[in-house]
């Protein structure tokens, strides 16, 4: 069965190939980012072209002419606003990003995008507020088929943004967040094949569509599946105040623009706001439970 290489076809050809196997062009922000390389890997495994925007790679999105470039000739893209933890005005850094790309995007006059963006993102502040700028910049340019893609918890944060494993090797796992509630947690691999395959789908259905995980963890509960995949013995959770993880966050190094957002965002869930509106159903849930994730990391750790 022949693939479809006109990029602007939406129709059946004479062999009865549907739209989701023409073969497109893609671009993927973000493309080393845990979410992004997924995304830019099911694409190209699929048999579509995907161009980068990636630091890593050679293209920054402080360069306005090869984020142009990069965009141009895309049917969609995939959109994410990294965090920049050094940025003496984190919001400022994200609005100024945001429009980098509203204005690639715009004249690349794209047909679908999939903007990646977080739970909370509605409520406009704290570590999501970049997130929402990206939608609210997007909102406007008139493309098509848009997807807002919220999602939970990613779990990667355990490994990167919080160490587990360097913490855990003292009994004691820290951070800000309530000990007892409930938390969406979903992979970086199951956003990035949702995101992927919401791209090539004929349709890609609601413009607001969450990602739930298979299940809420408390944070005691994940310290304690934590702890178990990687052969520790026991870790305790302890929730430090707001104040005191600020202090941390600072010394490691990040602004204290940057810290003062994850505190605002980790306050907003400590006082019960809502972080999601949609009921969990077989769309909103995925299939990576923290129990296998934290084994695949435990089993990456034994092998590196």
């Amino acid at each position: 069965m022949r693939k479809i290489k006109d990029l602007g076809h939406t129709s059946r050809d004479d062999k009865g190939v549907t739209a989701a196997q023409c073969l497109r062009r893609f671009t993927v922000v973000g493309a080393r980012s845990d979410t992004g390389r997924v995304v830019a890997r099911q694409l190209a495994d699929a048999g579509h072209t995907v161009n980068f925007v990636s630091r890593q790679l050679g293209v920054s999105m402080d360069d306005p002419v090869a984020l142009r470039a990069a965009f141009e000739g895309a049917f969609g893209a995939y959109l994410m606003m990294p965090f920049d933890l050094q940025a003496p005005d984190l919001h400022a850094r994200e609005r100024e990003l945001c429009a980098r790309l509203a204005t690639a995007v715009k004249d690349a006059g794209l047909q679908r995008v999939v903007v990646l963006s977080g739970l909370s993102a509605d409520l406009k502040r704290g570590s999501s507020l970049g997130a929402a700028l990206l939608e609210d910049a997007i909102a406007p340019l008139g493309i098509p088929e848009v997807v807002l893609l919220r999602v939970g918890w990613i779990m990667e944060n355990f490994a990167k943004g919080l160490n587990f494993q360097a913490q855990a090797s003292s009994g004691i796992f820290t951070t800000p967040f309530d000990a007892h509630r409930p938390l969406p947690m979903v992979s970086a691999d199951d956003v990035g094949r949702r995101a992927a395959e919401l791209l090539m789908v004929d349709d890609p259905g609601e413009r607001v569509q969450e990602l739930l995980g298979p299940r809420s963890y408390t944070m005691v509960e994940a310290t304690g599946i934590m702890a178990a995949a990687l052969g520790h013995a026991r870790v305790q959770y302890v929730q430090v105040p707001l104040q005191n993880a600020r202090a941390g966050m600072i010394a490691a190094g990040m602004s204290s623009s940057f810290a003062d957002a994850v505190l605002e965002t980790a306050k907003s869930f400590n006082e019960g706001e809502p972080w999601g509106r949609q009921q969990r159903t077989s769309r909103t849930d995925t299939t990576t439970t923290l129990e296998q994730w934290a084994s695949t990391l435990a089993l990456k750790g034994r092998t590196a």
